[in-house]
């Protein structure tokens, strides 16, 4: 990689970021690309969201991700938004504009095409969500675009889950612990909270054995350890259960074309899958 004064700057801003992947895929896809870009990680605090979007537009970087905890409010600072991404209420890709940077939302995106990668067929069906956290919102989008009927959302806080999805008359919020009263059987679940991450990966976002008797589906959007606590589990009950790397890969993958306007191809996918298995793995 060669950098110069006609390098393309792309980044990603959120709070942490030490631990991120995306410079790893982003830098692989413009090599194998053959485009003189690079991505870098930059670690911007709550509160400081409107001075990054600023700056970043002064300094001429090309398009930033964003993760947590930007999602949401970096929204009013926008100069346009994707519909997909305003009727999700999250964004997590800025593009550059003449007047600014207009938002993606593509985790939503990512989500559907593991889901569909997987085999997962879910239309017309009752699934089950845990979580109403950072990244519920594009979770919630895909399982409605796939087909699902009603998505019962488990979550610690009943409130807040409510408050943002209660309005959804297909939704229903249960606590974590109310599973019960969620009616079938043989369910698919996708689980997009942080518990089981590494380093504590010895916990699950439920432990009650008779969940996991429910489900034998699953996709956790956690990738590092490569096989969570809550896998674990959906595999000892007989069931099949992804993580989530390929969601990552994915997302990546149409927020570079975004960028660039370039489609990293197979074996741009694959090299980039390549090195996360060795970043994250080994």
């Amino acid at each position: 990689m060669t950098i110069n004064g006609k390098t393309t700057i792309l980044g990603l801003m959120g709070d942490p970021v030490e631990h991120t992947l995306s410079p790893v895929i982003h830098n692989t896809f413009a090599e194998a690309c053959g485009i003189n870009a690079v991505y870098e990680a930059f670690n911007v605090k709550k509160g400081d969201t409107e001075n990054a979007v600023k700056g970043g537009f002064s300094l001429g970087i090309q398009g930033f991700n964003v993760t947590v905890p930007h999602k949401e409010d970096v929204i009013p600072f926008l100069s346009g938004i994707d519909p997909a991404a305003e009727k999700i209420g999250a964004v997590n890709t800025l593009v550059r504009t003449e007047s600014g940077y207009k938002g993606y939302n593509t985790d939503y995106l990512g989500i559907m095409r593991q889901i569909r990668k997987c085999g997962f067929d879910i239309m017309d069906q009752n699934v089950i969500m845990i979580g109403a956290g950072g990244a519920a919102n594009a979770c919630l989008a895909a399982l409605f675009e796939l087909g699902a009927s009603k998505v019962y959302i488990l979550n610690r806080s009943i409130e807040k889950a409510k408050e943002k999805f209660g309005s959804d008359n297909r939704v229903e919020v249960l606590p974590l612990d109310g599973f019960g009263n969620i009616p079938g059987e043989g369910l698919f679940c996708l689980q997009c909270t942080s518990v089981g991450l590494s380093p504590d990966t010895d916990r699950a976002p439920i432990e009650d054995e008779d969940f996991y008797k429910k489900i034998n589906r699953a996709i956790d959007i956690i990738y590092n350890p490569a096989e969570t606590l809550f896998m674990k589990k959906v595999r000892e009950k007989g069931g099949r259960a992804e993580n989530g790397m390929y969601m990552l890969l994915y997302q990546a993958l149409i927020s570079f074309k975004l960028f660039t306007g370039h489609e990293p191809g197979e074996e741009a996918l694959k090299l980039a899958e390549r090195a996360l298995y060795e970043k994250t793995y080994t």
